[in-house]
């Protein structure tokens, strides 16, 4: 899916321009996943676990750009990728192909800027423009301000897994699913 350029004034008066992931970004994209996931404990995967090559995550981004009802989008903050969140398909079954995955994370230091507020409202058109009717996601237990940020647009918790996510140090956190009608 393509998504034209926006720009947006900060409350820190800084500048974000929201626009498609592309291949060129790949290196960057590599970058940011290894240090997110470095800093919170609330993603998916160990810093260790970030393996993609700059092709492989090249060719990802190129087919996210290719594919009609799937998006990834980048946050940059003065010309640097602050962060990034996707659309994803369900599936393209009839009975699935209404629902959608959103993803979204952002480097420590430009949270609490508003960049996942206009990151989430920007997927929910794109979304309805491609046929959505149910954005749903996964918020990690202890992730109280992500929570509070996806309740306050709309979304409703639906379920929670317990030890959702299994830590090298053999703890465990449960994971909260959320759903938003479009």
């Amino acid at each position: 899916m393509i998504y034209g350029e926006t720009e947006t004034k900060l409350k820190n008066g800084c500048t974000l321009v929201v626009r498609n992931a592309r291949p060129e970004d790949a290196e960057q994209m590599i970058e940011y996943l290894r240090t997110t996931a470095g800093e919170t404990p609330f993603l998916l995967r160990d810093p260790d676990e970030v393996t993609f090559t700059v092709e492989y995550e090249q060719e990802f981004l190129q087919n996210r750009q290719e594919n009609a009802r799937e998006i990834m989008l980048a946050a940059l903050v003065d010309g640097k990728l602050a962060g990034n969140c996707s659309l994803l398909s369900a599936g393209s079954m009839r009975r699935v192909k209404h629902r959608c995955h959103v993803a979204i994370a952002l480097y420590e230091k430009y949270c609490n800027l508003g960049i996942g507020r206009i990151l989430l409202n920007t997927l929910f058109s794109l979304a309805k423009d491609a046929g959505y009717t149910q954005m749903e996601l996964g918020v990690i237990e202890g992730n109280e301000r992500a929570k509070h940020v996806y309740e306050s647009l709309g979304f409703k918790e639906y379920g929670f897994l317990p030890n959702s996510l299994r830590y090298s140090d053999g703890t465990a956190r449960g994971e909260y699913f959320m759903v938003k009608e479009l």
